[in-house]
């Protein structure tokens, strides 16, 4: 009995692999910043903590008048947050693929690879397969949830240039444009950006 309940629970050794390899994200920079004469930049880390938190106000926003942002239920804010979780977890292997680079590579194999990857990291943990399909939904932008992950992904990409413009940096104007929203309220938030921004 002991040793069937083993097999079924989860090992140390299985999170133990997943905190070293997350710890990797706290040191890897995202690469864009870099790119842009950015120095220092966030870590992805850094980034994605301030997405799920973010996604998770902006979830709840967006539940505040539903029907008006377009939806036919309220987002279900378990899934909003384990999305934001797991939205950027491959990038702990492949590291932060710049937009060029992702570009020359197609975005086929760039899916392809994070898929690999975060199969291997989630490899012996519980409901692999969903955290798995919450990362394939936000890939594709496939679920309500997955959607205002996405925008929140966008729009703390743009609050942080408007940070790094605060103290000086320039060259920062492709992180502003080229933009659409899934969601109303996502759209609101924009306009305040830019509105702060000429400000």
């Amino acid at each position: 009995m002991l040793s069937e309940l083993n097999k079924r629970m989860t090992t140390p050794n299985s999170l133990f692999s997943l905190l070293e390899q997350v710890n990797h994200l706290k040191l890897l920079p995202r690469t864009g910043w870099l790119l842009a004469g950015v120095n220092p930049v966030e870590s992805v880390a850094e980034h994605s903590f301030a997405v799920a938190l973010l996604a998770l106000q902006l979830a709840e926003t967006i539940n505040q008048d539903w029907v008006n942002q377009g939806l036919t239920d309220p987002l279900l804010l378990e899934r909003v947050i384990s999305t934001a979780l797991v939205h950027d977890l491959a990038e702990s292997i492949l590291t932060d693929l710049p937009k060029r680079s992702a570009d020359l590579l197609g975005r086929t194999v760039k899916h392809n690879a994070e898929a690999k990857a975060l199969t291997h990291l989630l490899s012996g943990l519980p409901n692999a397969e969903q955290y798995q399909q919450l990362w394939a939904d936000y890939a594709a932008g496939s679920s309500p949830e997955a959607r205002v992950v996405r925008d929140a992904d966008k729009l703390e990409m743009v609050h942080q240039a408007l940070c790094y413009a605060r103290r000086g940096q320039s060259n920062l104007d492709e992180f502003w444009s080229n933009h659409t929203w899934y969601y109303p309220a996502s759209a609101d938030l924009f306009a305040y950006l830019v509105a702060v921004r000429n400000s």
